[in-house]
């Protein structure tokens, strides 16, 4: 048991976002399960890409955001929860003038796992 400050540890920058992990499969007793945050600044977009193992949640904290997944859009926003499943193609847009701001929990995460469609990068 613990206390997790959401915005004290280190923020690492993405595509078109920046993530901060909070806790890790060995914190979650459940190797390839993880937490993190993920800021997308207003006007960003995390581009096209998919996570070939990995099951996310999604719970929105603050802000909105489009989300389109496998050709459907949905808006996000504060207080809604969106699950993705392996497999399906994703991008998120920030169209708004506040920040985004997402907890993702993610189950069999690999260092391999995620997909850029717009090339052959995995991260």
């Amino acid at each position: 048991m613990g206390r997790i400050a959401l915005d004290d540890a280190v923020w690492v920058n993405g595509r078109g976002y920046r993530k901060n992990r909070l806790v890790d499969g060995v914190m979650l007793a459940c190797p390839g399960a993880l937490v993190q945050m993920v800021a997308i600044a207003p006007g960003d977009m995390i581009p096209d890409h998919v996570h070939q193992t990995s099951v996310e949640v999604y719970t929105v904290l603050d802000g909105a955001c489009r989300l389109v997944i496998n050709g459907g859009t949905h808006i996000l926003t504060a207080g809604d929860m969106f699950l993705t499943q392996p497999g399906d193609v994703h991008r998120l847009y920030n169209d708004g003038d506040t920040p985004f701001r997402l907890l993702v929990f993610k189950t069999n995460a690999s260092p391999q796992d995620t997909f850029w469609v717009e090339d052959t990068t995995n991260e």
